[in-house]
């Protein structure tokens, strides 16, 4: 249920900082999608949301392995159940589905390529493209199919990204000096 101030607004757990949506830990967003702003009809996503300094990619620079070791440990965690649409469910579904066929094509022409042992052009030219592809469906599928980004998470915050312009309008600008 919406928690509503006298102004008719959404109160005290959830703000917004420009086009970012602030909230605390554990708020209950309202029953509109993230992304669109219409009512969700109780249709709820659950988006597990990982954050860590930006700072910490200067790492990549020295070992990739080590990076993603040491963003594992550092990494902050939310859970944030979010209103969404029917429209935005189906749009997600297709982009999952896109990068799985983006990827399984690529595999495809991969295993394909290293079966032409006679035809080495052939095997040259389709190598390479089945590992953009396959990489592509990967990257491609992962970023159509996001709903919101996190922007930062702290111990008490979370900030994301991503949210409707309307669905924003309807909360308080937040000030963190009066929040604590």
């Amino acid at each position: 249920m919406d928690r509503l101030n006298e102004s008719g607004k959404i109160s005290q757990e959830i703000w917004r900082a420009g086009n970012i949506l602030v909230m605390r830990r554990g708020a209950q967003l309202p029953d509109r999608c993230i992304k669109t702003n219409q009512p969700a009809n109780g249709k709820r996503f659950k988006a597990i949301l990982y954050w860590h300094h930006p700072a910490i990619y200067l790492v990549i620079l020295l070992n990739l392995l080590i990076y993603v070791i040491i963003a594992i440990f550092v990494r902050k965690k939310a859970v944030v159940y979010f209103g969404v649409s029917e429209e935005v469910l189906q749009k997600r579904r297709r982009a999952i589905l896109w990068g799985w066929g983006v990827g399984v094509a690529g595999i495809i022409l991969f295993f394909s390529a290293l079966s032409l042992q006679s035809q080495l052009a052939m095997a040259i030219f389709l190598l390479p493209v089945g590992q953009a592809l396959m990489l592509g469906g990967l990257i491609g599928g992962s970023a159509r199919a996001t709903i919101v980004n996190v922007y930062r998470i702290e111990d008490e915050y979370i900030w994301i990204r991503g949210v409707a312009k309307e669905y924003l309008a309807l909360l308080p600008e937040w000030n963190h000096f009066t929040t604590d």
